[in-house]
């Protein structure tokens, strides 16, 4: 089995890339860490990697809202590379705002997986607290 490789892309803001990357190589992936900026020059990077990790933080500091500028940014600038990965099979994990850039992107929940278009929207939950169930 060949070892999965594994895309960690980072932006102002994100903070987990480290632990990310940890996390991966210690139940046997490869890893690399690359902000988007090099991405962006480098687009066909993202088709020689298995999984692409979008990790936590506050992308672009949220001014804008959740995820919105780092969802923005790879839906116009990498939309054809990331249709490719995903069209390969490869995966695509966000974590905290990582997650929320995924839905920003059109990518959550899954349904369609069109890029661009946003199905669903992260809002308050009912009690207004956070919850882990």
């Amino acid at each position: 089995m060949t070892q999965p490789s594994v895309l960690i892309l980072r932006a102002a803001g994100t903070n987990c890339e480290r632990e990310t990357a940890f996390a991966f190589e210690h139940f046997g992936a490869a890893s690399t860490t690359l902000h988007v900026n090099a991405l962006l020059a480098d687009s066909e990077q993202l088709l020689s990697h298995h999984i692409l990790a979008i990790p936590g933080g506050f992308s672009y500091g949220d001014d804008v809202g959740a995820g919105a500028v780092f969802a923005c940014e790879l839906g116009t600038r990498l939309a054809d590379p990331l249709q490719r990965f995903i069209a390969n099979g490869g995966l695509v994990l966000g974590i905290c705002n990582g997650f929320q850039v995924l839905v920003r992107l059109g990518l959550l929940p899954g349904l369609a997986q069109t890029l661009g278009k946003q199905e669903v929207s992260l809002t308050d939950n009912v009690s207004h607290k956070y919850e882990d169930r």
